[in-house]
Parts: structure tokens; sequence; C-alpha cells
């Protein structure tokens, strides 16, 4: 079930016990954290998602990856697409588009039945920023209706087309329970680059939390997702749903919670 304003608030109260004081002050008034105010950066970064409910990473302590599709579903390519994750045993988080998953709800299927995570990326693939808060508002309740006639799931996160938007277009998607998801990292497979200049762009930024941008109906990403994945993985690095990478900053910040409390050894950050 999406999240609802309780939840979110029940955990506003943990975090306000972990960043008592000083760290609450810096919630309310976002400035850029410094050395001396006595809060980790990475840490301010993730408190800020939960306040804002913007996600644009996920915990930078932990090797972990969140490899994005949008645009989808595509009667051609994204079967290829599903092909290539199952065989490289990834679960990446695909941002679809309303019509395209009425056009095709046996692909949207697939992509759940192959564990991967099926997210909001509006019905009509507008620039939302440019909208009437109106439109904007249909647009994501017809896109989260459709995955829902397809899948019988109803999407926790919603992408905006292109990354147009802006506070107001923030605070509807909120209004409805969603965390808008950006990215970490944009290889720009959607100027069909050679695929030697994206393997460069993906490894160029790669880093842990990484949300990293791409789309369905791209062959070259095809192409360089094996090389990519199997490289990432010599170096420690784990595919994940950009739902798992929420989940886990949540548990960091009721860990550092309880930490801050007295209740566990480590503050954060790593580990299994």
């Amino acid at each position: 079930m999406r999240w609802t304003a309780a939840i979110i608030g029940a955990l506003n109260v943990v975090l306000a016990v972990a960043v008592a004081g000083l760290w609450w002050r810096q919630l309310h008034q976002p400035v850029e954290p410094s050395a001396s105010d006595g809060v980790p950066y990475d840490v301010q970064q993730m408190l800020d998602q939960f306040r804002t409910y913007k996600m644009y990473h996920g915990n930078p302590a932990r090797k972990w990856i969140a490899l994005t599709f949008d645009d989808g579903p595509h009667p051609y390519h994204t079967p290829v697409l599903l092909k290539t994750l199952r065989q490289l045993h990834v679960r990446a988080t695909f941002f679809v588009v309303g019509r395209n998953v009425d056009r095709y709800p046996e692909l949207v299927r697939q992509m759940v039945e192959d564990g991967h995570g099926v997210e909001n990326h509006t019905y009509n693939h507008l620039r939302l920023s440019q909208m009437p808060l109106g439109i904007v508002h249909e647009e994501i309740e017809a896109g989260a209706a459709a995955i829902w006639r397809a899948t019988r799931r109803v999407p926790r996160f919603v992408r905006p087309p292109g990354g147009m938007t802006n506070h107001a277009v923030r605070q509807v998607a909120q209004f409805g329970g969603y965390v808008t998801v950006m990215w970490t990292d944009d290889p720009a497979d959607y100027e069909r680059p050679p695929v030697e200049t994206l393997r460069q762009r993906l490894f160029a930024h790669a880093r842990p939390g990484s949300i990293i941008l791409l789309h369905e109906k791209v062959p070259q990403t095809v192409q360089v997702l094996p090389e990519f994945v199997a490289e990432m993985r010599r170096r420690g690095y784990q595919c994940v749903t950009v739902e798992e990478m929420w989940k886990d900053m949540q548990r960091s910040v009721l860990q550092m919670a309880s930490y801050e409390r007295g209740g566990l050894p480590s503050p954060l950050l790593g580990g299994s």
C-alpha cells in the first residue's frame, strides 16, 4: 500500500530524536552543512530526502546502485531488456508511462514477475513543471491507475518526465503519498551514443548510492549492461531497486536514532 502521512509523520518523530538540538534546526532550515555544524554531510543529505519527499541517491556508505529505466514499456525493446536483466540476475526499477502500460500490460506484469520495481512516470509524459497543478495531479494519478490495472500494485515513487519538476509539482506528488525520484547519474543514453562512449559515461560516475537514469528504447544500453554489471560486481557493488534503496536509508536513519540514544554500537552506514 502507499505510505500514508501518518507513517511518514511517525518516521519524522524518530528523526527528531536523532537530530535533536542543532540537527533539528538544520533539518528545517536547509543550509549547506559544514564540518563545524556537527552533522555529517551524507547524513544530512539523507535526512533532507525524507523531509522533502525527494530522492536523488541512496545510502552513500553502502555499495548499492539502482538501475532505472524510463519511458516504457515498448513492444520490442522491453522484452530484450528484460531478458538481459534475467540473464544478469539483476533487479532494476522501471518508471513506466501510463498510456504505454495500458497498451502493453503483459510487459509490466512480466517486470513484476521478474522482481523489478514498477513505478510511476505519469500517464502522458508531459512536462509537469509547465502544467497547471490540476493536470499534474491527473497525470500522476492516471499513471498510478494504469499500473494498478496491469499489476494490482500501487506505485510508491514517481519520476517527473525529463526531470521537469519544481516545488509545487513535488508538493502535489507528496500530497498523493509519492516520493519524487530523480537520479545521481545521467549517462545520456537517450543521445544514442556509441557503446564505448556510453560505457565510459556509466563508469565515470557510478559510486555507492547511485541512481542511474537509463531508457528502455536504447539498444546501446542493453549492449553495455553485461560489462557494466560484471565490473560493478567485481568492485563489490550490488544492483537493487529504488524501493530497496529507500527502505535501506530508512533503516540507516532509524539505526542512527537508536545510536544517539545509546541503543546500538554503530551510527549507521555500511554493513549487511
